[in-house]
């Protein structure tokens, strides 16, 4: 209130500068807003245990697939990039690039990887990080159909998807 006051009779001034010069005369002031996280709450997206649990070690090829998007600069601007290894193989299975990180992204990139592989869904675990693209409802519906089980990350852990991730490493 008081850096509007300053404001409004005409002072140039930040929030900062006021703040600081009322702490130097004893006052403390608040400052910033409230922020709410809203995590998991968002209607429309679903979360799931972290079923691979660090078991990076698989037996047989199409039984776990990780996936994980980066940003990639190009002459045209910034690009999204999805990427499914195969965690047998450590192969890449499927991958997409698009201007806009979506759920459209994952679901592309799970085709792709579906038509190259053909798959038994029923046998086939699919392990991503809680991103909101493969939380959304279409990317879980998806997979549903096919019979895939999903794993997710725990949240903010890279660990538990460090094969992905260090792909782009």
């Amino acid at each position: 209130k008081l850096w509007e006051a300053a404001i409004a009779d005409g002072h140039d001034c930040s929030k900062g500068r006021v703040q600081r010069l009322l702490q130097s005369v004893g006052y403390r002031s608040k400052s910033g807003k409230r922020r709410y996280t809203s995590g998991n709450k968002k209607q429309g997206f679903i979360t799931t245990e972290n079923l691979l649990a660090r078991q990076f070690d698989v037996e047989e090829p199409n039984t776990v697939w990780v996936s994980d998007i980066t940003q990639v600069r190009c002459k045209e601007g910034w690009q999204y990039l999805c990427v499914i290894l195969d965690l047998y193989s450590r192969k890449v299975v499927g991958w997409v690039t698009s201007r806009v990180n979506s759920a459209s992204l994952v679901i592309k990139t799970l085709k792709k990887a579906w038509n190259v592989r053909k798959p038994n869904g029923h046998r086939l675990l699919f392990h991503s990080d809680q991103g909101s693209q493969y939380r959304a409802k279409e990317t879980i519906s998806w997979l549903n159909k096919r019979g895939v089980t999903i794993s997710m990350s725990r949240k903010g852990n890279c660990w538990d998807n460090a094969c992905s991730e260090s792909f782009f490493a």
